[in-house]
């Protein structure tokens, strides 16, 4: 046991002789390390990380007055488009056809009213001379103003395909960034 208590001691002795000689150490008291760089250009940067879902502030949903098969996509997800860029293009083979269709009509019906209206204006002086009976005058009047009506419809029909075909041409009606489309 005797033994032991020296061991310990003389251990002690040691542990407490090597501290006072690291603090008390002159030398080692009030150094300070400085390290000098040269001064250069750079960027610097900064990153955020954060977790959630990402909204828009404004949300537009684009689309069109017609119906009809996309032909061509000019963007994608995620791409940065500005107000009246073209960003898609329906197939235009049908509605082309439908505006020939509407403007064959147009032009035919416009024939018929111009044909019935100068029968008409004939017919009226006729009739005012009392040189044919009522009954043919107001069939001619009828037959006038029933062209006169097949022309302004047509004159519609051919002014919706015309502005049917120009709706083909989808743009962006702001500036901002594709997102997905939402299911319905």
């Amino acid at each position: 046991m005797k033994k032991k208590l020296i061991i310990v001691s003389a251990a002690a002795v040691v542990i407490i002789g090597a501290g006072c000689w690291m603090l008390g150490n002159p030398k080692a008291q009030g150094k300070v390390d400085f390290s000098t760089e040269t001064v250069e250009r750079g960027d610097i940067s900064n990153s955020i990380t954060a977790t959630g879902t990402i909204e828009p502030v404004t949300e537009v949903e684009v689309g069109t007055q017609v119906s009809g098969i996309i032909d061509k996509i000019y963007v994608d997800y995620n791409s940065v488009v500005k107000a009246g860029e073209v960003i898609a293009e329906m197939d235009r083979v049908t509605l082309t056809n439908d505006l020939q269709s509407a403007k064959a009509t147009y032009d035919g019906a416009k024939a018929e009213y111009e044909y019935q209206k100068k029968l008409y204006t004939r017919n009226e002086k006729l009739y005012q001379k009392e040189l044919i009976s009522e009954q043919d005058y107001e069939l001619a009047l009828y037959n006038y103003q029933s062209a006169a009506s097949k022309f302004e419809q047509s004159q519609a029909a051919y002014s919706k395909a015309q502005r049917n075909l120009s709706y083909a041409t989808i743009t962006s009606p702001i500036n901002g960034v594709v997102t997905r489309p939402r299911c319905r």
